[in-house]
C-alpha cells in the first residue's frame, strides 16, 4: 500500500486553506480583468445553450469549463462570482494534495509540501483567473489520487472495479476540460510500465480506449483548434531571450 499514518491533521490544512483565501479573495474582489478573462465572460455570458453551442469554437480549447462556468454564473454574473469558481478549485485542489502528501512523504515534509503548494504564486494566479487553469490543477492531482487509488492499493475485487470507474470518468473529464492533460493520463500509463505492473498496465490500456472513444466528438475540431493557437503573430526571439 502507498498509504501512510495520517501526516497532516484536518485543523491544519484548514488553517492553510484559510491563509489561501485571505489571499485570493480579496484580490479576486479587486483587480481588473485582463483579455483571455474578458474572453472567458464573453463565452459565457448567455447561458449554458450558447455556450455548449459556441465554446470550443470560441475559445479554440476543450469546452467543459466554459459549459460549468455558464451555469455558475447563471447564479450570479459579477466578475467576483466567476473568479470565485476558480478559488474553490484552489482550495479543494489544496485539500487533496494534503491526502496526496500523507502517502509520500514523511509528517514533517507532508505539512511543508503542503504549505508550499498552498502560497505557492502560481496557485494563488491561478485562483484569480477565469479561466480553466485553476480546475486544471484540480484535476490533475484528482487524476493522480485516484490512479494511486485504482492501481496501487491492494482491497477487493469490487473495490478495484469501483476506483477504477472513478479514475475512467475523472480521465474523461480531464480531456474535456484541456486537451494537454492527456500527457498526464499517457505518464500515468509509463508509471506503470517502469512499476512492472504488466497486467494493470493492460487494464489502464482498456480504461483509455474508453475514453478515447468517449472524446471522438472532440477530435472533430482539435487539429483546426490547434492550428488556430499557432497561427498567430510570433515575436522574433534570440536565443538569449529564451535562456532568460
Amino acid at each position: 500500500t502507498m498509504q501512510r499514518p495520517r501526516a497532516i491533521s484536518n485543523s491544519i490544512v484548514l488553517g492553510l486553506i484559510a491563509f489561501h483565501l485571505a489571499i485570493a479573495l480579496p484580490l479576486a474582489y479587486f483587480l481588473n480583468i485582463w483579455a483571455d478573462e474578458a474572453s472567458t465572460l464573453y463565452t459565457t455570458q448567455h447561458g449554458f445553450w450558447p455556450a455548449f453551442q459556441n465554446a470550443a469554437a470560441d475559445e479554440k480549447q476543450a469546452p467543459l469549463y466554459f459549459w460549468i462556468l455558464s451555469l455558475w454564473r447563471s447564479i450570479n454574473s459579477s466578475i467576483f462570482f466567476a473568479r470565485l469558481f476558480s478559488v474553490i478549485c484552489s482550495v479543494a485542489a489544496i485539500r487533496l494534495f494534503a491526502g496526496l502528501a500523507r502517502r509520500f512523504f514523511e509528517p514533517r515534509a507532508a505539512l511543508l509540501a503542503t504549505a508550499f503548494f498552498a502560497f505557492h504564486p502560481f496557485l494563488i494566479w491561478a485562483s484569480l483567473e477565469i479561466r480553466v487553469y485553476s480546475l486544471v490543477i484540480l484535476l490533475s492531482i484528482l487524476l493522480i489520487t485516484l490512479f494511486f487509488d485504482a492501481f496501487f492499493e491492494e482491497p477487493d475485487a469490487k473495490t478495484h472495479i469501483n476506483k477504477r470507474i472513478l479514475f475512467l470518468a475523472a480521465a474523461i473529464i480531464a480531456l474535456y476540460t484541456n486537451y494537454y492533460l492527456g500527457f498526464l493520463l499517457v505518464g500515468l500509463f509509463a508509471a506503470l510500465l517502469v512499476s512492472k505492473k504488466w497486467r494493470y498496465a493492460g487494464v489502464y490500456l482498456g480504461l483509455m480506449v474508453i475514453a478515447a472513444v468517449v472524446f471522438l466528438p472532440l477530435l472533430i475540431g482539435l487539429r483546426s483548434q490547434f492550428l488556430a493557437n499557432m497561427s498567430g503573430f510570433q515575436e522574433e526571439r534570440s536565443i538569449i531571450d529564451g535562456i532568460r
